[in-house]
């Protein structure tokens, strides 16, 4: 089976509401960037729309947002494409990918401070439910390459997985750890 449509997010800790005026400055300024990896391609404005994709920076290979989606916001990485290897070297490429662009944006002047990142509480969900249903079958597939990348981030038994329980909803867990590295110590535990 051939997983690509992957999402991966961090959750924050947020004021209400949450400032995303700078967001549009700082993907304007990465949307120009013709030889980033992503294949940056648009930005696109929700702010108007409730507990939604708040903005996003458009690319060929994925999306990055500030998603106010519930159960909360956060940095949300969409992976569409351009992913190789087993399903446990695919899900590490994705926390990969993600960190490195999330480690990037905290890193800007204008990211506001109050956007807190809360790198023990993260969700990851399989966007493509045609070809990963929620299912047992499907968990049999996939839930070992994620317990694998999850103690490679967080350490053996040190981050506990939920899985979605609604067979009507994706294919996805929440991960939790008490005691989580910063976003630089969870970059290097996957190089």
């Amino acid at each position: 089976m051939n997983v690509q449509k992957i999402n991966v997010k961090l959750f924050t800790n947020a004021p209400e509401p949450v400032p995303l005026d700078p967001f549009l400055d700082v993907f304007a300024r990465w949307r120009e960037d013709r030889d980033d990896p992503a294949g940056w391609i648009d930005l696109a404005d929700y702010a108007h729309v409730a507990k939604g994709p708040g903005v996003m920076l458009i690319g060929r290979r994925g999306n990055l947002s500030v998603d106010l989606a519930d159960p909360g916001p956060g940095l949300l990485w969409a992976n569409k494409q351009d992913l190789a290897g087993s399903h446990e070297e695919r899900i590490r490429e994705i926390f990969v990918r993600a960190i490195g662009l999330m480690r990037r944006l905290v890193g800007e002047l204008e990211y506001p401070a109050a956007l807190e990142p809360r790198t023990g509480f993260w969700e990851l969900t399989v966007n493509d439910r045609l070809v990963f249903p929620n299912t047992d079958a499907t968990d049999r597939s996939l839930q070992p390459a994620v317990a694998a990348v999850a103690a490679r981030l967080f350490g053996p038994d040190a981050c506990t997985l939920v899985r979605q329980p609604d067979p009507g909803r994706r294919y996805g867990f929440t991960l939790h750890s008490d005691d989580p590295p910063n976003l630089d110590a969870l970059a290097g535990a996957l190089s």
